[in-house]
């Protein structure tokens, strides 16, 4: 699955939500299907956050976060993202792997 590809479908006809702090405030409110991390994404962030929220999936993916960024098409490194819509992407059929 081409990530990059799927992340800007997903921001075009869904809703995707940035950081690290709004991905936690999504978790929290049960709004979030799944999180996406970078591969530079600080473990202990993480860990919190799968202990917190088990039932949210968590994939991480093999780019760091300024080549995340660069595939949302953010000026700025990405290292944690929530979907709370994919819309017309095959977000939500990624496997949790952290």
């Amino acid at each position: 699955m081409d990530i990059a590809r799927q992340l800007k479908q997903s921001m075009g006809t869904g809703s995707v939500l940035f950081g690290q702090r709004q991905t936690i405030s999504a978790c929290s409110k049960g709004d979030a299907r799944l999180v996406i991390v970078a591969a530079n994404c600080p473990p202990n962030y993480i860990s919190q956050l799968s202990d917190a929220h088990p039932d949210v999936p968590v994939h991480q993916v093999m780019m760091v976060n300024s080549q995340l960024g660069a595939a949302c098409a953010k000026p700025f490194p990405v290292s944690a993202l929530c979907v709370i819509d994919p819309g017309q992407s095959d977000l939500l059929s990624l496997p949790p792997n952290v």
